[in-house]
């Protein structure tokens, strides 16, 4: 396994394909956050699934923070859980895979999740879903695929 410094060293051009891509047209009329997103409090959902489709979605909440799982409801993207000791994780989004019996099976595609907090790299989440809490301009990415830990999504289409 890689230590954190060489995964970031790795995903840092990603991370700035996703900000340049995701918040350019945004940044470029004095609004921050994700082309879509615009200011305030917003926060961002970006799923690259098996087939290298970018679903996206911004959404907006009223509180200090947002509980991720209440962001993903809120998105409109479909997606289904399952509940572990250490919390809720994520099996199926945007109904694929199309079946599933165990999240996690080994040698299996699983939804890795990543958190990006304004600044730096997309960070691979250390805990389920259920323990994730979101501030403005903070985003929730999704990457469908093998290894460990998988690639970040990719950035939106715009």
């Amino acid at each position: 396994m890689r230590s954190s410094q060489a995964v970031s060293a790795i995903l840092a051009p990603v991370f700035l394909a996703t900000l340049v891509a995701g918040c350019g047209a945004a940044a470029a009329a004095g609004g921050g956050g994700g082309q879509q997103c615009g200011s305030g409090h917003r926060v961002e959902v970006v799923v690259e699934l098996a087939s290298k489709k970018v679903v996206d979605s911004c959404v907006a909440f009223t509180a200090a923070e947002i509980p991720a799982e209440t962001a993903m409801k809120r998105s409109g993207i479909e997606f289904a859980i399952k509940h572990f000791s250490y919390g809720d994780a994520v099996c199926q989004i945007d109904r694929e895979p199309a079946a599933y019996t165990n999240c996690f099976a080994s040698g299996q595609p699983y939804w890795a999740l990543f958190t990006w907090s304004g600044e730096g790299p997309w960070r691979v989440a250390q805990t389920g879903i259920s323990d994730i809490h979101l501030r403005p301009g903070d985003a929730l990415g999704w990457h469908f695929g093998t290894g460990s830990p998988a690639a970040p999504p990719k950035p939106p289409k715009g």
